[in-house]
């Protein structure tokens, strides 16, 4: 009786060893992006003369979808707008474009004091601009942010990124 409970016991562990090396095999590393770029704002103020941002990319793989971020790192600011809705363009090298339009929240009504402590706290937001964006041409990728806010400066405004990463 003794011996079948350790044969048990034994067998039991070696599925679980087994199944771990194979869960951590089949487990894929995380790749960098295909393209980063951080543009930091003087003095941390996005001005206004500095409201739209472009970037150029290189694209090559054509069947692979990618997905288009930006994070916005800000400092503590009680004056600063509600939010702050942007625009953003992808021209292809052939000429075509898409749009999306997104906001950075900076005050939710419907949030709890603790999500608005922590949102203040972490000092960052990101944005997905894309979740799955296909590029139909190889090429260099022309990428266009404009921001919309009725203020015309936006104080405490450290840095945007860029960040686009291949699915």
């Amino acid at each position: 009786m003794k011996n079948s409970i350790q044969k048990k016991f034994i067998n039991i562990l070696v599925i679980l060893l087994i199944s771990s090396t194979v869960f951590i095999s089949c487990k894929q590393k995380q790749e960098q992006p295909v393209f980063e770029q951080t543009v930091e704002f003087t003095n941390d103020n996005w001005d206004f003369t500095q409201r739209t941002i472009e970037f150029d990319a290189n694209i090559t793989d054509t069947i692979n979808p990618y997905r288009i971020e930006v994070e916005l790192k800000y400092g503590f600011d009680d004056e600063r707008v509600d939010e702050m809705p942007l625009s953003f363009s992808v021209t292809a090298p052939d000429g075509g474009s898409t749009s999306v339009s997104s906001a950075f929240l900076f005050n939710d009504e419907n949030a709890t004091d603790i999500e608005q402590k922590a949102q203040k706290m972490s000092q960052s937001q990101l944005r997905v601009l894309f979740e799955k964006k296909y590029f139909n041409r190889s090429g260099v990728y022309h990428f266009r942010l404009n921001r919309h806010s009725e203020k015309f400066d936006n104080y405490n405004m450290q840095s945007l990124t860029l960040r686009i990463e291949k699915l």
